[in-house]
């Protein structure tokens, strides 16, 4: 048994707000990053970063107000430390929020990729049900405020956290299936597939992972263990989606052009804006690079009259070019491969004679 009552709450609550500040710091730097680099982005987008980021503003504020009011003004108040107030009541509804809308940013990216509309349903089915279950856990916080009583109404806590750990699944198990699914065997645009697969896996992986472990000591511990895994979790989520815009531009200069020498890139398609938010691989077959060497030859043939006074004077000019082109598809390993142009290689043939 816990020796000060607000070990069993408040204490929690204060090391997950602790990861919460930390990760609203990171939230504030990916924005000013993102509003500086990426000027051209869309206006609904721009609209989206500055929502999530006033959204994760209101949520520190009122997390912050609800630890100092109990810690501070409220600290020998047994009482008052054992129930929940309706500033509580706005991390659950904000959390869900939050969550919903990024997941169906990712919904969004997903319809891109693959325009399948089954799977980008199952995507918003999932995480409607999470937000809706968000908000009616913040009304059961406010009828039942009692710390003790949060068993009382379970049904809403699962279906709000499960629905966010499938919807996060979902997403990403589409998109690294879809990535993987396109690439094309050539080294350059591989890594650069990969380093995308990665940022995938960590930023879905994690918000699952996080909403996973809230759920399970919500339904296992009966002190408020949780709250260190919930409290953080709205920041989790605006800090995976920046983290996913702000790589476009790392992506850019990802290739250097060393690289680029030794294998042929894929073509990767942005959607969505101009700087590219979305990306693409293309569905080019894998193909074994070569080497080529183009060879131009040109032969130009003249006619000339021998009945005119001007023997020198050509009567008619007629040019044949002729591409020739040889392919070596032999290929040694770690040999680096090259496209060579030779100039072309000019020959006159003069057919007949002037008579003098």
């Amino acid at each position: 048994m816990a020796r000060y009552p607000a070990e069993i709450a408040q204490g929690p609550m204060f090391i997950g707000y602790s990861f919460n500040i930390v990760l609203y710091g990171i939230m504030i730097t990916q924005v000013y990053l993102y509003f500086n680099t990426f000027k051209q982005d869309r206006l609904w987008m721009k609209i989206l970063v500055g929502g999530l980021l006033l959204a994760d503003t209101v949520n520190a504020i009122f997390d912050a107000i609800y630890l100092y009011d109990s810690l501070v003004i409220h600290f020998d108040n047994i009482a008052y430390l054992g129930n929940a107030t309706w500033v509580f009541a706005t991390d659950p509804a904000m959390t869900a929020l939050i969550a919903g809308t990024v997941q169906l940013f990712f919904a969004w990216r997903v319809k891109i990729l693959t325009t399948n509309w089954w799977i980008v349903s199952i995507v918003v089915l999932a995480s409607l049900t999470g937000l809706v279950g968000g908000l009616v856990t913040a009304y059961e916080v406010g009828v039942t405020p009692h710390f003790v009583d949060f068993r009382n109404f379970k049904w809403s806590v699962i279906m709000w956290l499960a629905g966010e750990c499938f919807a996060d699944l979902v997403i990403t198990s589409v998109l690294v299936w879809h990535l993987r699914k396109h690439k094309t065997g050539f080294q350059a645009s591989d890594e650069l597939i990969d380093r995308i697969i990665r940022l995938t896996v960590q930023t879905g992986l994690i918000t699952a992972f996080c909403a996973t472990l809230d759920l399970i000591f919500f339904l296992t511990d009966p002190t408020g263990t949780h709250l260190i895994f919930n409290f953080p979790l709205a920041k989790l989520y605006t800090n995976s989606v920046m983290s996913s815009l702000n790589s476009r531009g790392a992506w850019n200069y990802s290739t250097p052009h060393s690289k680029l020498g030794n294998s042929l890139p894929t073509t990767i398609i942005t959607t969505g804006d101009g700087n590219g938010d979305t990306f693409r691989p293309s569905s080019a077959p894998p193909i074994s690079p070569s080497r080529v060497y183009v060879h131009v030859e040109s032969h130009e043939l003249r006619d000339f009259d021998v009945e005119a006074n001007h023997p020198n004077r050509p009567k008619r000019v007629k040019q044949n070019w002729k591409p020739t082109l040889f392919v070596n598809t032999e290929n040694t390993a770690g040999e680096k491969e090259s496209c060579e142009e030779s100039e072309g290689n000019s020959s006159v043939t003069q057919i007949g004679s002037p008579t003098k």
